[in-house]
Order: C-alpha cells, then structure tokens, then sequence
C-alpha cells in the first residue's frame, strides 16, 4: 500500500559523478548554524532540565527548548484501526510518517495512547500487547530522527470513536469502569492510574533497551489527558495531582511534569501548589466538527491567549498539549498560532493530529483534523512555518494586536492571500504563493513552499524543499500535484478518496545565485521508479522537472565523498510517498453562482485525470433550452486548472446550465456525471449541470435563505458542554420560504444571555463585487413567535474585523425591515463557531483604526453575517416573544426595484 523510495542514489546518478572511497555522513559546513540550534543532524538525547525562572533549558548548552510537531496516535484508538483498514504493517507506516516529521523539520511528538482501555486491566496493571510493542516502536524511531516526546500515559475518553461507537466495548482496562468525572475523585480510579504510570514508566522498550523512565526522547510526562477538574475541592485536586506526580517519581524518572490546566483555568491555583512542574494547555480556535471547510478570516481569533498569563501561572513551564486550525487548509493560521503560543511563553506543541501517509488520501484519522505533508501541501508547509517560528521567535515577546500583528520578527501571514511566509538570511519559506523577494539570495541554505515565490517559480500543487549542501550544489526534493475531490472534512469512509495525488511534471525556474541559470540536474529518486535516470542542463534557470529527489549542481561534475548521507534528518535519496494510483477522469468546477450583467463571465475548472486533456472544452445554454450551442476551448491557466472567458453579450440576464468535456486521445467525457461523449456527439445524454446566473446591474443581493444556507451556519456555544445548535428551520410566509428561528435555548442554570449564528457570506458578495460598493440598505423579513415583539440583532462583519450592527425590531405578523446601511455602527462580534477550550475567547473587536470619524462599512470587503438574539432583559425589556424568525436578508441598491432572487 505504499511506495518508499529510498532506493541506493549512487545507482542513479549518471557517469559526471566521481566516485567516491567511502561515504559522507556529516552535515555540510552550510549547515553548521542550523545544527547547532535546533541539532537535526541528531538523534533525540539532549537532556533538558527546568531553571529557577521555570524555563526548560538544554542541559548541555543552557539554550531554551522550543520544540514544534503533532500528535501522532497509530499504536492505539481509532488510528490503530483505520491503519489496519490500509496497511498490515503498521511498522513501516510508522517509519515513512516520522520521516515526514522530520522533513518538515519537527522536533516535538506527543504520544498520547488509550493505554488506560487497551493494555492494561482494572487495577492499572500494565498488559504488554500490541499497542505497547508500537509505542515502543514509534518512541525509538522518533529518537533516532531527533524528535523529543511528551508522554501522555493515561487518555481517559473511549477509543471507540467514531467506528466504533453504540458497540459494546472490548477493553478491560480502568477506564473503562470510572466515569471520567470521577477519575480524580474516586480513590479506587486514582490508584488505578497511579499504578499503570509506575508500570509503564518501569517498562523496558525492546527496540532500544531503555525503560520509558529513562528514555532520552522523553522529555515531559503529561500525566492525564484532560482531566475533569474539580477547583472546587482545592486540597482534594492538590492530592489528586500529587498522587500523579508522585507515580512518577516513585519510578526513579525525573523528568519535567505537567498538569492540564485550559480545560478549566481555575484549577490554576491547585496546580501551583502542587507537585506538578509546568501546565499544557490546549486550543481549537475555529472550533470542532463542522462537517465542512470553514471560511473566513480567523486571524483574530487567534490573536491572544490571556489566560495563560494569569499571574497564578507565573514561573511555570508550559506547553501546548493539542491544537489545531480544525475544518481549515489555510496557509495563514498555524505560524499565526505559533507566534501566541511564544508570546505567553510555551516552549512545547503539537498540533493534534497528524494524518498517515497511508490513511491521508481518505482523511481516515479524525474528520475535523486534516494535516499530511503530501496530501495537504499548502497546510503543511504552514506547520513547516510555525516550527520555524516556535524556534527563532523571542519567548513571552508581544506583537501587538491584529492586524498589526500580521508581521512578526521574519514571519508574514496574509489572509488575503491565504498565505504564511518565512523570509530570514538562511531560510525563505511560503506557504502560498507570494512576490516577496528573498531578504539575501545569496545566503539562503533552505528553501521550502507551496506555490511561486521570486526563489522559485512553479505552477505545481506539491510541496518542495530545497536543502543547500554546499556551495553550488543543492538538493531538491518535490511531491505530487494534490487535488481534492471531495471535502475532507465530511463523513469520511473507508474508500472515498478525498485527496488525489496527480503525478505531473512541471518546469521549474530558480533563481538562485548560488546556482546561476545553466546549472546541471540530476535525478536520484523520481517517483516513476521504473523511469531511467534523468539528467539535463538548465537553460535561464529553467529545467523540468518530476516527483521524487534531484541533485542541482552548478558545475557538472560532482564527488561524491563530499556529499552527505542524511540532510535535514532524512536520508539523501529517502522520499515517501503512495503507491501510485490511476484514477477515473474527473472535472471540478471552480465557478462561483452568480455574475453581473454586462461584463465578461469566466468559467473556471480544475482537471483531476491521470494525465492532462488533450483538449478542454466548455458547452454553455440558457436554462430550459434542449441543446447546447458551438463549444468554447478552455485553456489551461496554471498548473491543474483551465479557463473560458464568454463575452458579455454572449449571455444574457438569467439562469444558466454549463458541462465540461475532456478529450485525451479517443476517450470524451463530459462533467459532472463522467457522461460518455459530449453535446453533439449522438447518442451523448445528460440530466445533471453546473448552473449560474447572469444578474442585472442593481438586483438585490440575498444574504440569507434559510432553505439552501441552513447547513452552513455556524453558532456560538452556550457552555463547554454543548456541542450541538440550538436553532430551528420554520416555514416562511410563502409556501417555497423557509425561515431561520432564534431563540435562547432553555438550558436552566446554563441558559446563556445571548445565543447566535453566523454565515460565511463572502462567496456571495465576491461574485459582484462590482456592484456591492453601491449597496444602500439592508433588508430583513422576520417576525416573532410566542409574542408581539423580538428584537435580532444583525451585523455585518469585514475581511478585517470590522463589524457594523443594528438592532431590528421583529413583530407577531410578517414584515419587512430596510436598514439604511449609513445607520449601521461598529460594534463587536462574536467569535463564531466557538473556539476550544472555554468561552474566554467570546467577543472580536472591531481593528481600533476603524469607525471613526467618516468611516463606513465596505460592503464589498463583508464576509460574515451574525445574527443574535438576547434575554428580554435591559436594552430589550420591552421584548415578549421567545423567538425570531428571519426569511431573509438582503442587500438593496441605489434606484434598485428588482425582488433578490429566492435560490
């Protein structure tokens, strides 16, 4: 099931090579800055020891630590068993995703196992079985690549998500037989983990020979993860975590402790009295289990962590246990992360959880998490980033407040661009493409992206690295093209490929001084293993280029002796990939719904066939017509993706239906349906389309329709505990209406002051853009339920942050409110969906450089639409009405008639 290529690169270089008496196996002298600060030449046993100040400093250089990576959870829980659904040789999976990790040069690991249910009994014995034998197996090799552990030895929650839930369970041991609310309570759960700890700590690795208590690899021991605190009971939670630590000690093992404290800060004081060393915390900041792609900028969300600055943490080491940008591929967040995580001082994290190569194509490991360096390029050359930043950025230093946080030492993130970069002397890194120049060409050693950069130009859709191994000669190492085909964030299922890999090559062009533009290539582990090796000279520092390893040199002959064996903790010509699949033809399309009249209408699509058309066509007609006219060549833009402009006076105002057919060699279809043939061809048949609609000039744009946009809002949460909407689809005043009911959820105790949704509207403002900057009012059609009067507040959220509100008054009849767009006035916003964990990180600012004197809303820069509705209490005590319900919101236009369309 996979492909490693890590075949004998000496075999594949062409005759230019002098051969060598003996092989180099030290890092060239190029690399002498990296080594010795992050060492990744190394394997992982440095000791670490924590200073008075409670800073975790390398015992043999008094450095600080600051360590990046993932969770990584094969050896147990659903993982275990989805890799068993593609794999019978966990063990080689093992090998080629932590090569992966040290590819992107992460040296943190976190291991996190269901121990606590699958290999151990009631009592906390341990019960050597194989999901011991694989934490053996993965604590080793992650020695061996120079990545440093937290151990979490006890999980608590069920390993039976999500296959196997509502079955009855087959594990015997402790947790299964104390509710999770008890687990610091109850003596009995407390000297059941107090016994496993001691006994896996105790437990001798085979594969190294070293007990757990004493692997050099482990750095920090998490002893729980995620307790349920009891802060109530503060001597109680003292003992409770002093038990833990003590089970630690009593093994001989004095590695750094932490204790959890973000599942409830105000254990806080519990914890700093206690025996534990240092605090995890954790963070979701765009929230769990969306069951699609979120959109939107969630820079501010991300913007600060004031809680782990509480004074009651002062002198604590700490380290960020999980965190993730879930139900996100962005290229922007994770450095954004990684900067607020040095700005309250955490010296350790990992994001939860990496996606084996071999489960990646599916996203078979946890749906609301996505991240593989293969299959999601762009996201994981971002993690590429944020590890550079946990490194190079100042410990407990502030950059200030979105968005004058947006650069921050050598690091830029841009939502716009969808973008993270890394621009210093020794290293340029993009996780998007960007038009920033390289700081120093001259003295870069690294180079690592995803899309163009002024250092290299590429229309391909894979990850690259390039590793300077001396002067004038370098290596690079590129993967496939990625192409999703379907969202990875729903349902996965065993089967349902959501990221292809497409195996293209590309001209690449470098505009590296240190090569010049004639340099030589050559291949030493290309994808099509069976391909002859490949070498050429570059012409204007162009050359094209496969998957797979290629040396560059800038002169033609190269001694061998002088090259090295490994670079940047991987060997020289080692490169993991898939097996190589072929797949059906499929056409995706890139369109949005709607254009505006009198201008050009571009039609987008994204190729995903083995190999590219021969020739792409577009094939266009007015709705309701029998036949499609002459078809309109598309032609390839970038890389995957082909482009048809229709002419203005093409088409007309109204609903259109468009296919899409591929011709390569003999073989036509057309999309969507992979329908043999295409439209003029007999006996070509087709029920299904793509659509979109030309509108008129001044239409009122919809923002909401409850029947289609249900599915996509996103709402607040009223407490920790609830993870479900509370919100209702209703019927409108007309048969075809459907309307979007709020109200406070009854929750007793609980029952929140506000409750509220939000929608991504930034599709539909993008698509007339042209016309948005005319908009004049907003239009609401709403009524109450269960009284006369409901007030909802709704508000309109920029690209920035910026948010601009206005309360609406609904009655107990239909009606409809027109806001002048003038009256709108900034306000906050609510973070929505609701980050992990807590609800600290409630309320969004608006940027303090707006809404000032002579401010406005930009129409035309709106993404979000917030919809809330409060107690009947204070400002709206005049309200009676349990609920509102809203049909629809629009947009209306300066000497505009037209109704908004209702689909």
């Amino acid at each position: 099931m996979r492909l490693v290529l890590a075949v004998a690169w000496s075999l594949a270089l062409p005759v230019q090579i002098v051969p060598a008496a003996a092989h180099g196996s030290e890092l060239p002298r190029s690399n002498e800055r990296a080594r010795s600060a992050a060492r990744p030449g190394e394997a992982a046993v440095r000791a670490a020891y924590l200073d008075k100040a409670g800073v975790v400093r390398w015992r043999d250089s008094n450095g600080e630590v600051a360590l990046f990576g993932a969770n990584y959870c094969i050896m147990s829980g659903s993982d275990y068993r989805m890799a068993g659904l593609v794999s019978h040789d966990r063990k080689a999976m093992i090998d080629e995703d932590l090569a992966q990790f040290a590819r992107m040069g992460w040296t943190g690991l976190r291991l996190c196992s269901w121990g606590d249910w699958e290999n151990a009994d009631r009592a906390g014995n341990l019960i050597v079985n194989e999901h011991v034998d694989l934490l053996d197996y993965v604590i080793a090799k992650a020695r061996e690549r120079g990545i440093y552990i937290l151990l979490t030895p006890i999980h608590t929650y069920d390993p039976a998500f999500a296959d196997q839930l509502n079955r009855p369970s087959q594990n015997i041991g402790f947790s299964r037989y104390f509710d999770r609310r008890e687990m610091g309570t109850n003596p009995a759960s407390i000297a059941a983990q107090v016994n496993y700890i001691g006994q896996l700590l105790n437990h001798v690795n085979p594969y190294t020979g070293v007990a757990l208590k004493n692997e050099p690899a482990i750095l920090f021991i998490e002893m729980i993860n995620e307790p349920v605190h009891h802060p109530e009971n503060l001597q109680g939670s003292i003992d409770y975590i002093n038990a833990l630590v003590g089970a630690v000690r009593a093994t001989g093992c004095d590695k750094i402790t932490f204790f959890n404290v973000s599942q409830d800060f105000a254990i806080a004081p519990a914890i700093r009295q206690s025996h534990a060393d240092g605090v995890s915390f954790g963070w979701y900041p765009t929230s769990l289990g969306a069951g699609r792609t979120l959109e939107g900028n969630f820079l501010q969300a991300v913007d600060a962590y004031p809680d782990m600055l509480r004074p009651d943490l002062a002198g604590k080491p700490r380290i960020v246990y999980e965190f993730d940008q879930a139900d996100l591929l962005s290229g922007y967040l994770y450095p954004a992360m990684a900067r607020t995580f040095r700005s309250v001082g955490a010296q350790f994290a990992t994001m939860f959880a990496y996606d084996m190569l071999q489960t990646a194509p599916f996203n078979l490991g946890w749906q609301t998490h996505f991240l593989n360096l293969v299959h999601t390029p762009r996201k994981a050359l971002s993690a590429v980033i944020a590890a550079e930043a946990m490194r190079r950025l100042p410990r407990m230093q502030s950059f200030g407040r979105y968005p004058d946080d947006l650069t921050f030492g050598d690091f830029r993130v841009s939502y716009a661009n969808d973008l993270g970069e890394l621009n210093a002397d020794d290293a340029f890194m993009n996780a998007g493409a960007t038009t920033t120049q390289p700081r120093n060409a001259r003295k870069l050693e690294r180079i690592a992206g995803f899309g163009s950069s002024p250092a290299v130009e590429y229309e391909g859709t894979g990850a690259y690295f390039l590793d300077k191994v001396r002067a004038g000669v370098w290596r690079l190492e590129l993967y496939p093209d990625e192409v999703l085909v379907h969202d990875p964030f729903e349902q996965p299922q065993p089967g349902k490929v959501v990221s292809r890999l497409l195996h293209r090559s590309w001209p690449m062009t470098l505009h590296l001084p240190d090569l010049g533009s004639s340099f030589f290539f050559t291949s030493i582990n290309v994808a099509a293993a069976a391909a002859p090796p490949i070498a050429g000279q570059a012409s204007n520092a162009q050359f094209p280029v496969q998957p797979g390893v290629w040396l560059l040199s800038a002169r033609e002959h190269i001694n061998r002796s002088t090259l090295p064996t490994r670079i940047a903790r991987v060997g020289f010509a080692e490169y993991h990939l898939n097996e190589r699949v072929s797949y059906p033809d499929l056409i995706l399309p890139l369109s949005p719904a709607e254009y505006p009249a009198g201008r050009p209408v571009e039609i987008r699509a994204r190729v995903a066939n083995d190999v590219l058309p021969d020739e792409v066509s577009l094939w266009v007609r007015a709705a309701g017509m029998r036949s499609f006219g002459k078809a309109t060549p598309m032609h390839r833009s970038q890389g995957n993706d082909y482009v048809a402009v229709l002419a203005s006076d093409v088409v007309s105002p109204g609903l259109h239906e468009y296919v899409v057919s591929a011709r390569t060699g003999t073989r036509v279809l057309t999309f969507p349906g992979a329908v043999p043939k295409q439209p003029g061809d007999w006996p070509f048949h087709t029920d299904t389309f793509w659509s979109f609609r030309v509108i008129p000039a001044g239409t009122a744009m919809r923002l909401l329709n409850p029947n289609k946009d249900y599915a996509r809002l996103s709402f607040v949460r009223p407490g920790e505990q609830f993870r479900v909407p509370f919100f209702q689809i209703v019927p409108g005043e007309s048969a075809d209406e459907a309307a979007l009911s709020l109200s406070l959820p009854d929750l007793g105790a609980d029952t929140p002051e506000r409750y509220a949704g939000a929608l991504y509207v930034g599709d539909v403002i993008a698509a007339r853009e042209s016309d948005a900057a005319r908009a004049d009012s907003l239009e609401i059609k709403l009524r109450s339920l269960g009284g006369a009067h409901k007030t909802l507040q709704v508000t309109l959220v920029e690209q920035d942050g910026s948010a601009w509100s206005t309360p609406v008054v609904a009655g107990a009849t239909w009606s409809t409110v027109a806001v002048p767009l003038g009256n709108l006035h900034i306000s906050r916003s609510i973070h929505i969906p609701s980050p992990y964990p807590g609800l600290w990180n409630y309320w969004r600012a608006s940027p303090a450089n707006r809404g000032r004197a002579g401010d406005h809303i930009h129409v035309e820069d709106v993404e979000r639409l917030q919809l809330a509705v409060t107690a009947n209490a204070g400002e709206t005590a005049g309200d009676d009405a349990k609920s509102v319900a809203v049909e629809s919101i629009q947009l209306r236009f300066t000497n505009s008639n037209q109704p908004a369309k209702s689909d």
